[in-house]
């Protein structure tokens, strides 16, 4: 009897789990380029693992926690040097040393002409260093498909680089929309993608399909909750039985 209350314990800790991944999904459903994360689950039913590892006991967690990358809606803004990527990818930025990804293209200039995030991390390309777009002041930019840059219809000699990484799953969140890139993967540039100047991407999260899967969860929270309320009393009325004479 035991068994089956921490088996249902373990199965309600990781719907709670659940339950945190998607209400952080709802919270960033109109966070500009954030990408929804999905649970999936494991039971250890059988064998030497369930022996080494549970004890014996039908243990049900979290197997895993990944980032969905497919591709949000594109939004226009009209403005200049609001980017987005239709298809894989993600722009390079660097912060004090390290190198980071993301799908957010809301970019400035600063008074140098470095092309830098709306947090005034520089945006790298191919080379690994910050571009530059010189003598913007006053002037018309815009950037091709490929990331092409001119100025008033001049190239200006700097490209905007997406990078795809072989591995996506390598790519570890650390808030703000930005990733880094864990050892075991590699980037490299690729010219598939089209960079869409004016507009910027939206959340992938679908709110309708998260609020389905928050009542199934529930649901099965509540479920594994009554289980274990039953073995409680169970234990109990055992406990009197045993008290008898």
């Amino acid at each position: 009897m035991v068994s089956g209350k921490y088996s249902a314990l373990s199965g309600a800790v990781a719907r709670e789990q659940a339950m945190a991944n998607i209400a952080n999904n709802l919270a960033n459903v109109s966070t500009t380029g954030f990408k929804r994360e999905r649970i999936s689950f494991e039971s250890m039913l059988r064998g030497s693992r369930q022996t080494r590892q549970t004890r014996g006991i039908n243990y049900s967690r979290i197997r895993a926690i990944e980032t969905d990358f497919s591709q949000g809606a594109l939004r226009q803004t009209g403005r200049a040097l609001d980017v987005a990527i239709e298809g894989e990818g993600f722009f390079k930025i660097r912060n004090q040393g390290k190198t980071y990804y993301t799908r957010l293209g809301s970019f400035a200039l600063d008074q140098d002409g470095t092309l830098k995030t709306t947090a005034g991390f520089p945006v790298l390309g191919d080379s690994g260093q910050a571009i530059q777009i010189p003598g913007t002041r006053g002037r018309a930019v815009s950037i091709d498909e490929q990331g092409g840059i001119s100025v008033n219809g001049t190239p200006a000699g700097a490209r905007l680089q997406v990078f795809t990484v072989s591995d996506p799953r390598r790519l570890k969140k650390v808030g703000n929309n930005l990733f880094v890139l864990e050892p075991g993967a590699t980037e490299q540039v690729t010219e598939s993608a089209r960079i869409i100047q004016g507009s910027l991407e939206t959340s992938n999260v679908n709110m309708m399909e998260e609020m389905v899967r928050m009542i199934d969860t529930q649901r099965k929270f509540e479920a594994l909750h009554k289980v274990m309320k039953s073995y409680s009393t169970l234990g109990e009325r055992q406990s009197e039985l045993g008290t008898v004479g």
